[in-house]
């Protein structure tokens, strides 16, 4: 290689290192930098938590509420998934006054089985008991209890009281059906009970771990809320038990329960305590704790 070629090569080399390598390094640093700035600004995502409220159509809810028992160990966090009962369950009218046993004597109940249990275990012995297990709103007329229809046992003798607790067999249902059903018993004792008190009880909540896909205190509030309207509060008249065992988040206290549907056979004495407090003067003849004292 001549002088002349040595010269032009070394030239070049110069120029490469000293001229195009700056712009050579200035581009890669900028292709890096803009790579690495989204995962250095990046903002943490923004995370919303929701309640989840199953309201499943119905699958078969007697056999859940009022046959075998809701598995157990399958508890879920009340205080994440509880629905704020508060917001649909009705006000109710401050006209009750306190009543001793005596107020139930001439007392009809209707009901499933949580009436059952009032029956059983419950303070009310004078009282008469058109209840059984599975009992539902739209089947009542199709009903037996010892051995009497429901009109032959609300046609046999007169009540001063009438106390319907109906509904949760059937939360899974179609609630306008249901409530259907339910106002034509209000209306059917009415006719064949002119001169009872007629009283609508609340269904009592579930606990957290009996929640499935048919029954959900969601569901129960909804229901209640229809049942609610029913009452005139002249005549009849809502009352809720939920009150009585509810815990702090609206769920049926598991203090109070096995299955997490039922009270335990202690707790229906402080059910009937509860009832004596919400009774309603009829023409100032009820016999109240104060007046007894």
């Amino acid at each position: 290689m001549n002088k002349f070629k040595q010269c032009a090569y070394t030239l070049l080399l110069l120029f490469t290192c000293f001229v195009a390598s700056p712009f050579i390094f200035v581009k890669i640093w900028k292709t890096s930098a803009f790579v690495e700035k989204p995962a250095a600004v990046a903002s943490p995502p923004v995370v919303t938590k929701n309640k989840e409220q199953t309201t499943t159509p119905e699958g078969e809810p007697v056999t859940q509420a009022d046959g075998s028992a809701p598995a157990a160990g399958t508890g879920t966090d009340s205080a994440a998934a509880q629905p704020d009962a508060t917001e649909t369950t009705p006000a109710q009218p401050d006209i009750f006054v306190e009543s001793d046993l005596a107020y139930f004597d001439d007392a009809l109940f209707i009901g499933d089985s949580r009436t059952v249990g009032i029956k059983e275990y419950g303070d009310f012995k004078s009282s008469d008991f058109f209840c059984t297990e599975g009992l539902a709103t739209d089947q009542i007329n199709k009903t037996t209890v010892n051995g009497k229809t429901f009109d032959q046992f609300i046609d046999a003798k007169q009540y001063g009281k009438v106390y319907v607790m109906l509904g949760i067999n059937e939360v899974g249902n179609d609630h306008e059906y249901v409530l259907t059903s339910y106002r034509a018993i209000i209306e059917k004792l009415k006719v064949h009970q002119p001169d009872a008190v007629i009283y609508v009880q609340a269904n009592l909540h579930v606990s957290s771990y009996a929640e499935n896909g048919v029954i959900t205190n969601a569901s129960i509030d909804d229901l209640n809320s229809g049942i609610a309207s029913l009452a005139d509060n002249k005549r009849v008249f809502y009352i809720d038990i939920n009150e009585l065992y509810d815990d702090e988040y609206g769920y049926f206290n598991q203090s109070y329960t096995n299955d997490g549907v039922h009270p335990m056979g202690m707790y229906y004495t402080q059910w009937c305590e509860w009832l004596c407090t919400k009774t309603v003067p009829k023409d100032g003849s009820q016999t109240t704790t104060a007046a007894a004292e």
